[in-house]
Formats: C-alpha cells, structure tokens, sequence
C-alpha cells in the first residue's frame, strides 16, 4: 500500500477512535483498572474476536481471599478481622500487596486497613454471628509472563503463612485473576495493528480494492489468553470493494 493511502487509513482510525479516549477519560476511575478471572479463552470465546488483536501481559497476578470471623462479639469480630488485616500487611515487604475492591482496587495499608465487614450467608441472615471481608493478595508481573506459576505459587504460600488473630480464618479462592491499568494506553498500538493488517490484504488482493473500516470507536475489549496474559482488541468490521469479483465485507467481530 502507498505511504499516502497507509497514512490517511491510519489518521481515519484514530480519528475514529478519539470519542471513547474521551469516554474511558470520563468514566473516571472504574475504568482505570481491569481485574479478569478465568484462566483461559475459550474455542467458542475465540470465534467471537476480531483476527486483529495484541496480547500483553497483566501488570498484577492477584489471588482472592476472604476473611472469615465467628466471634459471638461483634465488636470483637470487627476487630480480630481487622488486625488479621493488619498482620497480613506488615508482612507483605516489597514483594505483595493487600487490596480491597471490584473493578477498582484500594491498596490497603497500616492507615486505611479497617474495611467494612459484610454479614456473612447468603441472604446474611443464616449465619448472625458470622462475618467476612473480601480481598486480593496481589504481586506485580514485572513483564515476565513465563513466572505466572511461580508467582501464583508464591501467592498462596504467603497467605497460607498469614497469621490469624482470633477465630479468623482465611477461604481461597482456586482460580487467580488479572489486573491491567489503563487499558486504553494500548488503543494507538491496536489501531496500528489493524492498519496494517489492511495493507497485508491489499497487498494480496490488489491495489486497486478500497478498504473501509468501521467500530474503531469501541472501547476496548479483552480475553485472558493465559495465566498471566491478556489479549486486546477493538471490535471492528473491514468491508473490501473494487477487486473484481473478490469482495463483500470481512467482518473483525
């Protein structure tokens, strides 16, 4: 493909794509940071995605706990929950990190470790005497996919060492989960990936073909590709005219 023609597909995309930059500015700070569960795409999930799409590792392997407390007292149940936090802080060093929340995590520390405690049971009536606190025990990536398992492995014996404070004790869960920042700062990068994608298939279907791309204003989408990777993409429609009786519309969606 000419330089030229590179270019203004290249413009047209990001131009395209600035109202979510926009968007995902606005949203404030639930969209900063993702957390994905699940270990890995599906063959089906697969089928779904556009063929354009980058992979990156996750910034944190993050292992979800909740602490569980049946002191009679609720004040002392609020309390041996809270300084088991607290332990569990002062132990972290410079390898972990406690953190409270869904889609938007608060590290927790020595000043802001005492989160609500939440009645524990399903409709929090069967168990009165019981409650639990939510959290993550989290470790940076550091760009090194390849220790996913090492990095998980560190994880649960960290909490296993954990001391509990009174009648606490701490559930696990199975599966480990993910967490990107940002994952807007990867639009240009995929919006570069798919510009060239097009200009592979004018180079094979021929100069003479127009290429029209459309959805490149989607935010972001992402699957978990592996323990400690993700795969990013912009949900996204290619539609092919003027190659002779090669054409219709190929479809990145």
């Amino acid at each position: 493909m000419p330089y030229v023609r590179m270019a203004r597909i290249i413009a047209l995309a990001m131009l395209s794509a600035m109202p979510a930059v926009v968007n995902a500015q606005e949203g404030g700070e639930s969209l900063e940071t993702i957390v994905v569960t699940g270990t890995r795409i599906s063959y089906r999930d697969l089928l779904d995605t556009p063929a354009v799409s980058i992979t990156r590792p996750g910034d944190y392997l993050l292992l979800s706990i909740t602490l569980v407390n049946d002191t009679r007292n609720e004040q002392q149940r609020r309390d041996e929950i809270h300084a088991t936090i607290r332990k569990m802080i002062a132990a972290t060093g410079s390898r972990f990190e406690i953190v409270h929340g869904d889609t938007y995590l608060t590290r927790l520390d020595a000043g802001n470790h005492k989160v609500p405690v939440e009645a524990s049971g399903a409709d929090k009536k069967d168990r009165p005497d019981t409650g639990s606190v939510s959290l993550h025990v989290r470790t940076a990536i550091g760009g090194a996919p390849a220790k996913a398992e090492e990095l998980t492995r560190a994880l649960r014996e960290f909490v296993d060492r954990a001391e509990r404070v009174g009648r606490t004790e701490i559930d696990v869960e199975k599966e480990s989960a993910l967490s990107l920042s940002r994952p807007e700062r990867f639009r240009h990068e995929i919006i570069r990936a798919i510009a060239d994608d097009v200009g592979k298939v004018r180079g094979v279907l021929g100069e003479g073909c127009e290429v029209a791309i459309e959805g490149l204003g989607s935010r972001i989408e992402w699957q978990r590709v592996s323990a400690a990777e993700l795969m990013l993409y912009i949900p996204y429609t290619m539609e092919i005219r003027g190659c002779g009786n090669v054409g219709g519309e190929v479809r990145g969606s």
